[in-house]
């Protein structure tokens, strides 16, 4: 699957409909303020996501319906220990995190 890397984003989102096709279990539901002042609510849920070999057990949003887009945010990149390479728009594996 491709997904956006965000890092501006502090969670991983994915679309609703996939979620709920793999029985992904909605946990608990919040609100949210986005950039332009929406006021949004999501549903979140636990997934066990993996790149390039990493994997590790990340919370997720459901997406809003009708969205098929798929981001990855710093949480997650932190959790699978990758840094973005900005210049070559790469993922690097790395071995240290911000604390």
């Amino acid at each position: 699957m491709e997904a956006l890397v965000d890092t501006g984003a502090s969670h991983s989102m994915f679309p609703a409909s996939l979620l709920d096709a793999l029985h992904i279990p909605r946990r608990s539901q919040f609100d949210a303020i986005l950039a332009d002042g929406t006021e949004v609510s999501y549903w979140n849920g636990r997934v066990l996501i993996g790149i390039d070999g990493r994997e590790e057990i990340c919370l997720a949003l459901f997406g809003p319906e009708g969205d098929e887009s798929s981001v990855i945010g710093a949480t997650t990149l932190q959790l699978l220990m990758f840094k973005v390479n900005p210049v070559r728009e790469v993922l690097e594996p790395t071995t240290r995190v911000r604390l």
